[in-house]
């Protein structure tokens, strides 16, 4: 979960705002067999990126839960943006971030690594699907019938899969179909949400290729 609340460096053209991202589940893993504390948790996020990240700007709000080799921390960290607009009068936009005294990033380049992140969740997710597919059809000797993604996971969840797989890293629901009598797709759109693009991710019947 991620709370956007503005936040800029001053100067022309820019805008002073204040900035504090929210950080929801971020998952760390222990590292020894003491209960993660939050002076350790705000020493591993400060190294998030080599971002030299000074302590004031990292506030732990709680660790949510623990167990011996995961822990789940709630964190505030101040960043600073950057603004640019192209005449006076015009709307002002996002150009950059700047996480600790690490150098100004570009939206363009922070979008697209979020995307690479949903991209390859996304991939792994739909492996998964695909090997409980592949799982069912090896003990009742065909493919599930189901014409969409609920109607499969329904069949295939618990017995034949652990998670629930339904939708892809950006929230649309994964679509499968039948291609023949023993032959599956499953389908993402991808970033751009089209159909048939370089964006799509496809697994067919257990091999994994982007169009």
């Amino acid at each position: 979960m991620v709370n956007w609340s503005g936040g800029a460096l001053p100067g022309p053209p820019l805008q002073k705002m204040k900035h504090v991202l929210v950080l929801g589940c971020l998952v760390l893993c222990a590292c020894t067999s003491a209960r993660l504390s939050h002076d350790e948790a705000r020493k591993k996020i400060a190294e998030i990126g080599r971002s030299n990240l000074v302590p004031d700007a990292i506030e732990i709000r709680r660790i949510v839960s623990q167990t011996d080799t995961q822990a789940i921390a709630e964190a505030t960290i101040t960043l600073a943006f950057q603004f640019k607009r192209d005449a006076p009068n015009a709307e002002w936009r996002i150009q950059a971030v700047r996480l600790g005294d690490r150098d100004w990033i570009s939206l363009d380049e922070i979008l697209a690594g979020i995307n690479e992140g949903r991209r390859r969740t996304t991939t792994d997710a739909m492996r998964k699907l695909a090997e409980a597919v592949e799982k069912y059809r090896s003990s009742n000797g065909s493919l599930p019938k189901a014409t969409d993604i609920v109607g499969l996971t329904d069949i295939l969840h618990p017995k034949y899969m652990s998670d629930l797989v339904r939708e892809d890293g950006w929230g649309n629901p994964i679509i499968y179909a039948v291609t023949g009598p023993s032959a599956f797709r499953l389908v993402s759109h991808g970033a751009d949400a089209l159909p048939g693009t370089r964006d799509d991710i496809v697994v067919s019947s257990g091999s994994t290729a982007g169009q």
